[in-house]
């Protein structure tokens, strides 16, 4: 979905913006059916890890190409360049809360030191 709409196609700025927007939506509601509603498989994560950082990649992308045009058109949709950035942070916290480097040792402390959760 991701290169669909933003590597095989070359669109105008605001039409790219649209189509990473598109698929930021299409990737949240695959990730509620796979990652929230039902137990994840292996492949489920690869998959969900890997578009999660194209997203990311595209988004920041797009940001670029955003602040070297002074923002983006003034369109129907009303997608301003604040919007694309808060998706963006958005998709890097989701990646931290996925995959971020905090290892089980570290989260059974916290869990310990903060609610006096017992470790599993």
């Amino acid at each position: 979905m991701v290169e669909f709409h933003t590597r095989e196609k070359r669109l105008g700025l605001l039409m790219e913006t649209l189509a990473w927007v598109a698929s930021v939506v299409f990737f949240r509601r695959a990730e509620s059916d796979t990652m929230y509603l039902a137990e994840p498989s292996e492949t489920d994560r690869r998959y969900h890890r890997s578009i999660l950082a194209a997203l990311i990649a595209e988004g920041e992308r797009l940001l670029n190409c955003i602040h070297q045009a002074v923002g983006l058109p003034q369109n129907i949709d009303g997608i301003k360049t604040a919007d694309v950035d808060a998706t963006v942070e958005e998709l890097r916290n989701t990646q931290a809360q996925w995959y971020g480097d905090m290892t089980d040792a570290r989260r059974a402390q916290i869990l310990k030191e903060v609610f006096d959760v017992p470790a599993s």
